[in-house]
């Protein structure tokens, strides 16, 4: 499965305090990182900037599916 790159940063983003947001400028990256973050996922976002100040935010359940996906597909 291939994701597409972004022209703007897509943001790993952790609510738990002492872990760094991490940009990545491919989704399959961001993915794959978030993937890496297991034991913290359920305080982990994906947001993807769609513009004028908006994101696509991919968290909880979705982003669990989400990796399963990409990561299988390696």
């Amino acid at each position: 499965m291939m994701l597409t790159y972004s022209n703007n940063p897509i943001t790993v983003h952790s609510w738990l305090l002492g872990t760094a947001n991490k940009t990545f400028i491919s989704l399959q990256a961001a993915i794959e990182y978030a993937g890496e973050q297991g034991d913290e996922l359920s305080a982990i976002e994906v947001l993807i900037p769609t513009g004028n100040h908006r994101y696509v935010i991919i968290w909880g359940e979705q982003l669990a599916a989400l990796i399963r996906r990409v990561c299988a597909s390696r």
